[in-house]
C-alpha cells in the first residue's frame, strides 16, 4: 500500500494543525488506498514515526532517508503544500527515487515532493556522519535555490535524479511563480516554500482548499 509521508519538527512555524490539514487534503484528493504518516517529535492524532535526531528545521527531512522509514511505495509532501485536485498520478512511479524539479530553479531538484520506493540511504548516512559540517556547507544559498536538504540530496546522488515533475507536466506548480493570479488549468498541487505560506496569503482559493 502507498504511504503518504510528511515531517513536523517542533520549534518552528508549523504545528500539528498543519499535519491534519494535509492529511485531510490527501484523503480528499487521493483515491488510491494509502496510509498517511508523519515523522515528528510531537504527539499527533495520526500515525506517527518518532524523529531520532534533534536536527533543526528542514534538516529533519533527512530522516525520511533513515533506514527502516521507507518500506514500500512512498509519496513525500512538505507541510506547506495545498492540494487543489487529484494527485492520483503521483501515486505510482517505477523508479526507486524521484524528486520534483525545483520550481524556482528548474536545473536542480526540489524536495517539497518526492517519490521513494527504496530510499537512497546514502543521504542519511552522509548527513548523520557530520550534521554540523553539512549544515554549514548547505545553509548558505548559492545560485539561488542551491541550498538546504535538496542541494545535499542532489550532490550526494551525484546530481543524477529522476524528475517526477516531467512525468506529470503542469500538475505541480509554485504559488509564487504560477498561482498568484489563480490556479492554472491542470494543476493539482501547489507548493509554497519561501516566506509565503498557505496560512498568510489572502487568495480565496488558498483559504478554501487549505481550510477545508
Amino acid at each position: 500500500m502507498l504511504t503518504v509521508l510528511t515531517v513536523l519538527k517542533s520549534g518552528g512555524e508549523y504545528t500539528p494543525e498543519w499535519v491534519y490539514k494535509l492529511e485531510k487534503a490527501v484523503l480528499r484528493h487521493l483515491s488510491v488506498p494509502h496510509r498517511f504518516k508523519c515523522l515528528s517529535d510531537v504527539a499527533l492524532q495520526c500515525e506517527t514515526i518518532a524523529l531520532a535526531h534533534d536536527w533543526p528545521g528542514w534538516w529533519s527531512k533527512i530522516e525520511v532517508f533513515r533506514p527502516g522509514i521507507v518500506t514500500g511505495p512512498t509519496l513525500y509532501l512538505d507541510l506547506d503544500t495545498v492540494l487543489v485536485g487529484s494527485i492520483d498520478r503521483l501515486a505510482d512511479f517505477p523508479e526507486d527515487f524521484a524528486m520534483m524539479r525545483n520550481l524556482n530553479a528548474s536545473w536542480m531538484p526540489g524536495s517539497a515532493v518526492m517519490w521513494l520506493r527504496n530510499a537512497p540511504e546514502a543521504v542519511y548516512a552522509r548527513f548523520a556522519a557530520d550534521p554540523e559540517g553539512c549544515m554549514t556547507q548547505y545553509n548558505e544559498a548559492r545560485d539561488g535555490s542551491y541550498l538546504g536538504d535538496q542541494a545535499l540530496i542532489w550532490d550526494t546522488l551525484h546530481r543524477k535524479v529522476t524528475y517526477l515533475t516531467d512525468r506529470v507536466p503542469g500538475l505541480i506548480r509554485s504559488y509564487r511563480r504560477h498561482c498568484m493570479a489563480g490556479v492554472p488549468e491542470g494543476c493539482s498541487l501547489v507548493a509554497f516554500g519561501g516566506k509565503q505560506k498557505p496560512s498568510t496569503v489572502k487568495d480565496e482559493w488558498v483559504k478554501e482548499n487549505w481550510n477545508a
